[in-house]
């Protein structure tokens, strides 16, 4: 992955520089961890997740290694929640696949991160009271008034990378929009030079397998994970100790100062720490706004109608998130002894909260499998409760940015196969190729896009 080199930097040879930790708006932002499934990277031994085991994956009543659920779960999720909102598929093993029965398990303080479960713990990944206090020490730069500073930087970038494209008149939206965008984020919150940025694009397609349950890992993709973890975890070393000397505006640099009350990060916090913060805002955030993409551009009357009013961005985010998460699964533990709708959960039982199933439950959402830009839907994507998204404003934000500047251009699907499949718990759309029928004017400007989307949290 290469040293960093302190106060390096190179020009980008597009039209439009890469976001940078020194961009107005963006010194100290830090992507954020998604909910559930979180992966402890500590550079020397292998990811360590929480309390969920291969046997999990054996008790759920399809198969997830099969192809028509790996191509399209939501048929799967629909037969589940025939059977109740809450199931019981093995010993130990609990499935929530009803709307409001999630909102009870992941809001309830009796379901968390288990503490001791934790088989290498980590900064933020524990329950309350010690949860409160952590998160406060990060949380400041999520806010919704933080993150809206953000928007004319992100929007003028996002802008620019459409822009590009509609010269050119065709572009496929994974590789052209959405990683760049989330890679140059991540890079500028963490502090990484603009020269060093090309190589994360390999390094993070490796730790992106952390979200794949280790029973379903298969051995090459273990081994890819180990050395991308390993180059991670060397590479922040060297920036780490470059902080220790000379601290900057990046996130690096905040983990390493302490107010008077703080307990010190030691270094291995500090990696594991990032490497939650990289992982979680980078592939789950691309497949989030492929997922967007790709659910508009099948229905072109509701693109028509971002089209024609911007500010409704905001609203296509909540619904695409509802009708298309790229998470679909939240993991807790029960505490100690509890309930999910009327069911008893005794304490230890591993909770599978499925927000692609919850998202969809008729009992919430009229026409559940319609996808509706009208809609205002409180959905369970970015989680609730104790544990919600701590990066759920900045995930809105790009979202916002990147539908609104795709509609401007009248986006087309090319009439290729376009590939979507599960992957551990992470649902999306691989490759989206694109045509934009309508060309750039000499007057155009930034995109527009809406405020951002209610929810728990900071």
């Amino acid at each position: 992955m290469g040293t960093p080199e302190r106060g390096r930097r190179k020009e980008n040879a597009g039209t439009e520089p890469p976001l940078d930790s020194g961009h107005a708006g963006f010194a100290g932002r830090m992507p954020t961890p998604a909910p559930g499934m979180m992966t402890a990277m500590d550079g020397r031994t292998q990811p360590r997740r929480i309390a969920v085991s291969a046997d999990f994956w054996d008790h759920l009543p399809f198969d997830m290694r099969g192809e028509a659920f790996r191509t399209d779960p939501y048929a799967a999720y629909a037969r589940l929640r025939a059977e109740g909102p809450v199931l019981a598929p093995g010993e130990g093993v609990v499935l929530v696949t009803g709307y409001h029965a999630g909102v009870g398990a992941l809001g309830d303080p009796r379901f968390g991160l288990g503490g001791g479960a934790l088989e290498a713990q980590s900064f933020l990944l524990v329950d309350p009271p010690e949860h409160r206090c952590r998160r406060a020490r990060v949380s400041a730069p999520f806010s919704a008034r933080a993150v809206e500073r953000l928007r004319p930087a992100i929007r003028h970038r996002t802008a620019g990378l459409v822009r590009a494209a509609a010269v050119r008149g065709e572009a496929e939206v994974v590789a052209d929009f959405a990683v760049p965008l989330a890679l140059e984020l991540i890079c500028a919150v963490v502090g990484v030079p603009l020269e060093d940025r090309p190589r994360w694009y390999g390094a993070l397609a490796g730790l992106s397998l952390a979200f794949v349950p280790t029973g379903l890992l298969a051995e090459e993709d273990a081994a890819r994970l180990t050395a991308a973890r390993l180059e991670f975890a060397h590479y922040l070393r060297t920036l780490i100790e470059e902080r220790r000397r000379a601290p900057q505006d990046d996130l690096v640099s905040a983990l390493l100062a302490q107010g008077p009350e703080d307990t010190p990060l030691d270094e291995q916090d500090i990696i594991t720490a990032i490497g939650q913060f990289v992982v979680a805002g980078h592939q789950p955030v691309v497949l989030q706004m492929a997922n967007g993409a790709h659910a508009l551009l099948r229905h072109p009357e509701q693109l028509d109608r971002l089209r024609a009013d911007p500010s409704r961005a905001a609203a296509v985010v909540e619904e695409v998130m509802r009708y298309d998460p790229s998470i679909h699964l939240i993991s807790r533990i029960a505490l100690r002894d509890a309930d999910i709708a009327g069911r008893h959960v005794p304490a230890g039982t591993v909770v599978g909260v499925l927000p692609g199933a919850a998202n969809r439950d008729p009992r919430a959402f009229a026409d559940s499998d319609r996808f509706d830009i009208a809609r205002s839907p409180q959905h369970l994507a970015l989680g609730r409760g104790t544990h919600f998204c701590l990066g759920a404003h900045l995930v809105r934000l790009q979202a916002q940015a990147l539908f609104a500047a795709l509609a401007r251009y009248r986006p087309a699907l090319t009439g290729e196969a376009v590939p979507r499949r599960m992957s551990g718990v992470l649902w999306g759309t691989e490759r989206l190729p694109v045509v934009l029928t309508e060309r750039p004017s000499d007057g155009d400007e930034d995109g527009g896009g809406g405020g951002g989307g209610d929810g728990d949290g900071d």
